[in-house]
């Protein structure tokens, strides 16, 4: 089997989840044996900065560079004029260089390349597999969402002949917002390598102190601002607890400011962005992790933290928690909840030691193997069925 796979993100060019997928799933594709083309942004122009994306070397995968030379997710604004036209011209320039013989399957990631996606599938009658990451209600916080980018979403659910969701609680989301046909939505959970994040069995945890994380994107969607409700609260029981932001993003001079106007900034530490490379030991340096977004479709960074062995708090609103037992749940508007968890955790060693144990395990059972195995299953599903007739363009 011959898959064409559309990309946007790809290590190290990463904003989060979504590269990692990227990367992982076409790898354990390659080690199954089914041949990827697998189409990204032109990014020669920056290995002048040190940075090269990462590249397989596996003879079931070659990587194919559009131009224009575009970096993604580039800057801080992600829906800025110039970040909006370069995904428009990259879908032009992703159908111009097409070139992927015998090819069996297309199958594209996130709204980013959709309008290529269903341009190539008109043109080739090839069927068209459509991974749903998130949505713009996701990414919005459920304000202001961005109509254009809503009817990008929407063009590619109905015009996927499979669709491909991270979670159950995705697909429940693409069914309501955009009328997806549920017989057609597949949920396949993301994975981890969990030999990166080791430590989660017999770890020290600092019963003087405990450090509290937040890693993600300080946006909306991630609710950073009311992570740092919770910590006032819970700074007001324990005030030697120690709170770690971890990440970038456009709410971050709003993060600090908040600090400083709570009167919590000797105990709040702002890191900026982690690297991937960096990732396995700054868990390791923290003792609880906490995520509480707004709408999270997955939340790979949640089962790393989890195998690394720290205790761990979700949001209700999370895609990765429908499939977690040992991890404690909150609303995510709901700051004393998380400050009750948070507070209970902290005054119990033996407690976060054992949830840190059996999340650890519990984590470990979400591969990469199993994604590209039930992502295989998707597409046999369809390329069996009579192909389209392609239509030649004149």
């Amino acid at each position: 089997m011959k898959v064409a796979m559309l990309g946007w993100e790809f290590p190290p060019f990463i904003s989060g989840g979504l590269g990692i997928h990227c990367y992982e799933l076409t790898r354990r594709l390659a080690e199954d044996g089914v041949e990827v083309d697998f189409y990204m942004p032109h990014m020669s122009s920056l290995q002048g900065q040190g940075r090269v994306a990462v590249h397989h070397g596996h003879l079931n995968v070659k990587e194919i560079e559009a131009d224009p030379a575009i970096e993604p997710y580039g800057g801080e604004s992600r829906y800025d004029a110039n970040f909006n036209a370069a995904v428009g011209l990259y879908n032009r320039r992703l159908v111009a260089a097409f070139d992927s013989p015998g090819a069996d399957v297309l199958h594209c990631h996130d709204w980013i390349t959709v309008p290529a996606a269903l341009e190539l599938k008109r043109r080739t009658g090839l069927p068209l597999v459509f991974t749903v990451h998130s949505t713009e209600y996701d990414r919005s916080g459920g304000f202001w969402p961005q109509g254009w980018i809503e009817d990008i979403e929407r063009r590619g659910v109905q015009g996927a002949d499979r669709l491909i969701a991270v979670s159950r609680y995705t697909k429940d989301l693409i069914v309501r917002l955009y009328g997806a046909d549920p017989e057609r939505v597949f949920p396949v959970h993301n994975g981890i390598d969990a030999d990166r994040f080791p430590g989660g069995d017999g770890r020290d945890y600092d019963t003087e102190r405990g450090t509290v994380l937040f890693l993600s994107r300080l946006t909306p969607q991630k609710c950073p601002l009311q992570f740092l409700q919770a910590a006032k609260r819970v700074l007001e029981v324990r005030p030697e607890t120690r709170f770690v932001v971890a990440g970038k993003g456009e709410m971050l001079p709003q993060c600090i400011d908040y600090a400083f106007r709570a009167g919590i900034e000797d105990n709040v530490r702002f890191t900026g962005f982690v690297p991937e490379d960096e990732l396995p030991g700054f868990y390791s340096d923290n003792e609880l992790y906490v995520l509480p977004s707004f709408s999270e479709p997955f939340g790979i960074s949640v089962l790393e933290a989890m195998a690394t062995g720290l205790p761990t708090i979700v949001s209700r609103t999370s895609g990765v928690g429908e499939a977690l037992q040992h991890v404690l749940k909150a609303e995510y508007w709901d700051t004393d909840e998380m400050a009750d968890q948070i507070i209970a955790l902290l005054a119990s060693p033996e407690l976060r030691a054992e949830m840190g144990r059996n999340g650890a395990r519990e984590a470990k059972r979400f591969t990469w193997s199993t994604t590209s195995r039930r992502t295989i299953e998707v597409y046999q599903g369809i390329v069996s069925r009579p192909r389209l007739q392609p239509m030649l363009l004149a």
